[in-house]
């Protein structure tokens, strides 16, 4: 799969998602930073709630830690651009000078627990199988890496097998295939 197609799945899983009442993008900075009361109100009016590939990237990028902070509809409505974000960061980074925010973590960290498994409560089957392909393909590129060192070094190429960022990919890509069974 090319990263265009890739980009198109992410857009056609979650094509209609709007943010309802949910934490989006300023709000949940707000939460991060302990905004009070009439802080949170500003940021909360500050949020796109309506189309997702609204969000820019110089907010996203200034607001990288709202990752942590999203409810369920926050997280839904958000992630696809930030995966978006992430597969196009050489661009965006060479067009604004804006580095992407670590997406990885938020999908890999502690799925089993119940705070993660609601955050990713909302999506589908179709919206998890995007993100299943978006972590096959990080996993891909990093298979295509190691063929690549070991044809110009003449190492085994087996070392791929032990390298961490292949293990979590692996793991990831199971906890997800995991978390997707029994969604409709």
């Amino acid at each position: 799969m090319t990263k265009e197609e890739l980009i198109k799945k992410i857009q056609t899983a979650f094509k209609d998602v709007k943010l309802e009442d949910g934490i989006g993008l300023w709000e949940a900075q707000g939460v991060d930073e302990y905004a009070d009361n009439k802080k949170m109100a500003e940021l909360r009016a500050k949020d796109e709630r309506n189309n997702w590939e609204n969000l820019s990237y110089k907010d996203m990028a200034f607001c990288s830690s709202s990752l942590s902070f999203f409810d369920a509809k926050g997280m839904r409505f958000c992630l696809p651009k930030f995966l978006i974000f992430d597969l196009l960061k050489e661009e965006v980074f060479e067009e604004y000078n804006l580095y992407a925010p670590e997406v990885l973590f938020t999908l890999g960290y502690r799925l089993d627990e119940d705070y993660q498994k609601k955050r990713y409560s909302l999506f589908n089957k179709e919206q998890i199988n995007a993100v299943i392909t978006y972590l096959e393909y990080g996993l891909q590129e990093i298979i295509d890496g190691y063929e690549e060192y070991s044809k110009l070094f003449g190492c085994a190429p087996e070392t791929l097998y032990t390298d961490y960022d292949y293990l979590e990919f692996k793991r990831m890509i199971e906890e997800w295939t995991e978390m997707g069974k029994g969604r409709g």
